[in-house]
């Protein structure tokens, strides 16, 4: 069971066990890392480890929840609905919170490296992960139809729309993966220009496709 810091020291300790996890687990993966090693990467025993993560499995589910919150500030959906997308959103401002977000996926590497062997192997994060990415994907259909609506985009039919909301999710959440296995470099555009090129050609001119267009480098 996860317990929550009430002293700063505790909190520091709290916090450096999942920094360092992090650390390992998007240099070597999540499998060939254990608890000890993460113990000794925070410079504390496993013991006192333990006392504040009953397993990996935990703290893998905190740094997805480190995750999901940090999404939520980068898309301001935060508050009462933290998966309500704003809907005056234009695709620019939508792009560059894409591009923020490969960024954050950068970071949280692991995460789409390993994701589907985590999903697979721990009920509970499978459970959490579902949850969340219905909730998004309902937030983005819902911003995708508004636009529609405002012209936007060219007027398809709602299955189209709930599939190219489908497509930019999983592009998303796997361009990394596949990034590092053609040996492209982490820290370049590549997804941001993966996305564009899913969203491109459903824009309107009046919808900025020819601003998106431009550097297709």
């Amino acid at each position: 069971m996860l317990r929550t810091p009430t002293t700063d020291g505790a909190r520091r300790t709290r916090d450096r066990v999942l920094s360092s996890a992090l650390e390992l687990f998007n240099e070597g993966g999540t499998a060939a890392v254990s608890t000890n090693h993460v113990a000794a990467q925070a410079g504390i025993s496993p013991g006192n480890l333990y006392y504040w993560f009953g397993d990996k499995d935990e703290i893998i589910r905190e740094l997805y929840a480190q995750f999901v919150a940090a999404y939520e500030r980068l898309w301001g959906t935060g508050g009462s609905d933290p998966d309500k997308v704003p809907l005056d959103l234009t695709p620019d401002e939508v792009l560059a919170r894409l591009a923020e977000g490969a960024a954050l996926t950068r970071r949280y590497a692991f995460l789409s490296r390993d994701l589907l062997g985590l999903l697979h192997a721990d009920p509970a994060l499978a459970a959490e992960y579902r949850a969340v990415r219905e909730r998004r994907i309902a937030g983005f259909t819902a911003l995708a139809h508004a636009w529609r609506t405002r012209g936007v985009i060219r007027r398809v039919d709602d299955q189209t729309v709930a599939d190219l909301v489908r497509a930019l999710w999983i592009v998303a959440e796997s361009w990394l993966a596949f990034a590092e296995i053609d040996g492209v470099h982490s820290g370049s555009d590549h997804g941001t220009r993966l996305l564009r090129v899913v969203l491109e050609p459903y824009l309107t001119p009046d919808g900025g496709n020819a601003d998106l267009a431009v550097d297709r480098r």
